[in-house]
């Protein structure tokens, strides 16, 4: 007797709709993607509690705490190795990192947890808004000049950008902690990348300035950084990001939950044999 056809898999998951106006998608990334959303569980913070508290404290906290922390250590740095080389290397391996102070502080105390990357990447933005204006002032009262301010003004979004890569690390790596099943295991070296990801758009912007400064071309370091550096990572985070930025709903995940190592499912159990009566 002939045997019943296996039912068929199950049809992909549909990708969300978009509202608004949005260029291409890209994927660029896929295995950092797949990760990341493995790792995601929400679009909301536990309770429904609103992020904008979360935000307004990693602001204030990096623009008082990290950036002085971060100021302190480079005068220490100035004193042993020079300020070009504190600028182009250990400025971006100071400031990142005190910024992610700030970061945990809103997950441990106020947020418990990040639901998803744009959380992260969000909380890291406002981070390094906080500390950008922070540093702006801090130069500008040093030299309260119209070319001070335009310069600054220029330099303000890198610090966004970066840290939003950190915000991204401090999602991965709290969420890994709470994964069971070893899974943080899996996804250890997954904080890592991004948090090198944004030290490394920093200190290339900074490599640029340090370079074509010492050659007296200092126009041509802020040339490249606002029209390669910048668009380059900018480009990159919105791939990471899961290839669109969707500002109208920012954080809701663009997609669907799927697993770094997929596992190949067993077949269907073959139907009992009939017997003709």
């Amino acid at each position: 007797m002939q045997q019943p056809a296996y039912p068929p898999p199950p049809a992909p998951p549909v990708p969300k709709a978009l509202s608004g106006f949005h260029l291409p998608g890209t994927n660029l990334f896929g295995g950092i993607r797949r990760q990341l959303s493995a790792l995601e569980n929400s679009s909301q913070l536990p309770g429904g509690k609103s992020p904008t508290s979360g935000f307004i404290v990693a602001f204030i906290f990096a623009a008082l705490a990290s950036a002085a922390l971060s100021f302190v250590a480079q005068i220490l740095f100035i004193l042993l190795v020079g300020g070009a080389v504190t600028l182009a290397v250990f400025a971006p391996l100071t400031e990142e990192p005190f910024k992610a102070l700030a970061m945990l502080v809103v997950v441990h105390f106020m947020w418990k947890k990040v639901p998803n990357r744009r959380y992260g990447a969000a909380l890291g933005a406002a981070a390094g808004l906080g500390f950008a204006i922070s540093e702006a002032i801090v130069y500008i009262v040093g030299s309260p000049t119209a070319e001070t301010v335009v310069l600054r003004a220029i330099v303000i979004p890198l610090h966004p950008l970066s840290s939003a890569f950190v915000g991204m690390g401090i999602f991965a790596m709290t969420a890994g902690r709470s994964t069971q099943g070893g899974l943080s295991n899996r996804y250890g070296s997954l904080p890592r990348r991004l948090f090198l990801t944004g030290i490394a758009n920093h200190m290339l912007w900074n490599s640029l300035v340090v370079v074509f400064g010492l050659a007296d071309l200092g126009l041509a370091a802020l040339l490249l950084n606002v029209f390669f550096v910048f668009p380059l990572f900018v480009i990159i985070l919105r791939d990471f990001l899961g290839g669109h930025f969707n500002f109208q709903n920012f954080f809701e995940p663009l997609e669907g939950p799927m697993t770094a190592y997929p596992e190949i499912p067993p077949p269907p159990t073959p139907p009992p044999p009939t017997f003709p009566s």
